[in-house]
């Protein structure tokens, strides 16, 4: 009896095995059929209910998932597709998104329709008209380079981003690259081209079409950032890279001259260079104004103070030479010229209050004056970078303090206000001590010049409700920046939800306020909530 028991159960798993065997295809029907159907539902190859019979949509489904699959395209479910569509890695076709749509999946959508030039606009979750525009400008891309069908799906410039418009955007088997360019070309191609070279920090130009010198010599530097043999063409090994995601970014831009009230990359790296040598305050912003002026006469007096072979480049502070942009960028300016304490002269002192300052250690202003305040940041900054903490700024602390590597007085946040912008960027500070973006905020910043621009770390929470007695309203989660600077939400007559004032909420993105920064009732509430005491803000 326990013998024939034994070969009906091996009998049965024979059956069973013969009947998984078995190539579902047009036809055929049953549980296998409809768990299959089920299954080419998740991954979005079909639409519809899964009712276990295998028809011609069934059909048309398993070819294009056998197609993105690399396997032979037959439209039948085999043992090879069976087990590919079964699997944990099956290739799963994204969801159409359509003018209206928002969430993540727009954001992603935005983000890589910016990086590879379509779109000219911030990647805000929001499928607007500006994406719409975007997607058939892709979609036209497509059609010119000759890829407009996969399996059962073909691509038509209407603007709406489906699954194979997704595919072709999204995946790293497909390369958008539809010729070489050389100096000289005037393309289309060449703006996209060039807009990535900016992103990328190498092009210090407004993008255009055609390939000038300069952008020729963005691309010789690109391709040695890149590993890329030596070479002035974008061909497809140059354009696939350049479009990557881990495109090579330039530690500098492409340098060249620059001149006073000029705007771009160079100004904001050398702003940069002269932020961490102490000789200029605030955060770059790319604007050869007075600031910057400024820091460059500082360095150049500094330079000429320790007998610098480099102090003559910078004689002239409102035209600095590509020369001395390379010097100011890639060469260690850093001279040991004594300890900074209580004797040292106002110059030397100013310049480390400014580096302390720059890297949010509170120090009670830059005047060049020994403090309380001044030792104290001195010694925070030593225990941060680990030094001896003595007060005192010796060569250690001052070659720690004035390099790129230097640690900072970090808050578990920091806040950046772009007034250009109208947007405020939350930042939060990973397990390496970096600060990564996690968020950005739209805002109101004040009226013309009304917001401060610096650096602040005396900030706090302030008020769930916060009354304006001279603009007689009300708002919601006021965060003290500065004086009577806050963060804050729109506006209400009353302390309450029900009574706000529309307008505050239209103007959103545009210059409105007396100086404070308005932002959605959530976000203001978000600062209140998550932002510490001493919280760092920037204002830019």
């Amino acid at each position: 009896m326990k013998r024939f028991v034994a070969v009906l159960i091996v009998f049965v798993l024979l059956l069973q095995c013969a009947a998984l065997a078995d190539t579902m295809k047009i036809g055929s029907k049953g549980s296998e059929v409809k768990s299959a159907q089920q299954r080419l539902i998740e991954l979005g190859y079909l639409s519809g209910s899964a009712d276990g019979s295998y028809g011609k949509k069934t059909a048309e489904a398993v070819s294009l998932f056998q197609y993105f699959s690399s396997l032979e395209e037959t439209g039948e479910i085999d043992e090879a597709t069976l087990e590919a569509l079964y699997a944990e890695d099956a290739r799963a076709l994204r969801a159409p998104l359509k003018k209206g749509d928002r969430g993540d999946d727009v954001k992603a959508l935005q983000e890589m329709l910016i990086r590879y030039g379509f779109l000219k606009d911030r990647a805000d979750g929001a499928y607007g008209k500006n994406t719409e525009k975007a997607v058939t400008a892709f979609q036209e891309h497509l059609i010119k380079q000759g890829l407009t069908t996969a399996g059962s799906l073909t691509v038509t410039a209407n603007g709406v981003a489906d699954s194979l418009t997704q595919e072709f955007l999204f995946s790293p088997y497909y390369t958008l690259f539809v010729c070489d360019l050389a100096e000289g070309d005037v393309d289309d191609e060449v703006l996209r081209v060039e807009n990535r070279l900016r992103q990328l920090d190498y092009l210090d130009a407004v993008p255009d079409t055609e390939f000038d010198a300069y952008a020729v010599a963005c691309i010789r530097a690109f391709r040695a950032d890149a590993g890329l043999p030596e070479g002035e063409i974008v061909d497809r090994e140059t354009y696939d890279a350049l479009f990557s995601e881990d495109a090579a970014l330039a530690p500098h831009c492409v340098l060249h001259d620059i001149s006073y009230t000029q705007h771009g990359i160079a100004i904001r790296n050398a702003q940069n260079a002269l932020i961490i040598l102490g000789c200029m305050g605030g955060v770059p912003d790319g604007d050869f104004g007075p600031p910057t002026q400024r820091g460059f006469e500082r360095l150049n007096f500094f330079l000429d103070g320790c007998g610098s072979e480099y102090a003559e480049l910078f004689a002239d502070t409102k035209n600095i030479t590509e020369d001395a942009l390379r010097v100011l960028l890639e060469e260690d300016l850093f001279v040991f010229s004594g300890d900074v304490d209580k004797n040292s002269d106002k110059n030397s002192l100013s310049r480390v209050q400014r580096r302390l300052s720059t890297l949010f250690y509170s120090i009670g202003g830059i005047d060049g004056i020994w403090g309380k305040r001044t030792a104290n940041a001195i010694t925070k900054f030593q225990e941060n970078n680990g030094l001896p903490t003595t007060g005192i700024a010796d060569e250690a602390t001052q070659r720690a303090l004035f390099s790129a590597e230097a640690v900072g007085n970090w808050t578990p946040y920091k806040l950046e206000v772009s007034i250009d912008d109208q947007r405020v960027y939350v930042y939060e500070l990973n397990d390496e001590k970096q600060y990564e973006l996690i968020d950005t905020f739209i805002c109101s910043t004040g009226v013309g010049e009304r917001t401060p621009r610096g650096i602040y770390t005396s900030t706090r929470p302030l008020d769930r409700w916060h009354y304006f007695v001279d603009s007689v309203c009300w708002a919601q989660y006021a965060y003290q920046i500065t004086g009577p600077i806050y963060f804050h939400s729109w506006l209400y007559r009353e302390a309450n939800e029900r009574s706000v004032m529309q307008s505050s909420v239209n103007a959103l993105g545009t210059k409105a306020s007396h100086g404070c920064i308005r932002l959605k009732p959530e976000n203001a509430k978000w600062i209140y909530e998550n932002c510490e005491k001493g919280t760092i803000v920037v204002i830019y």
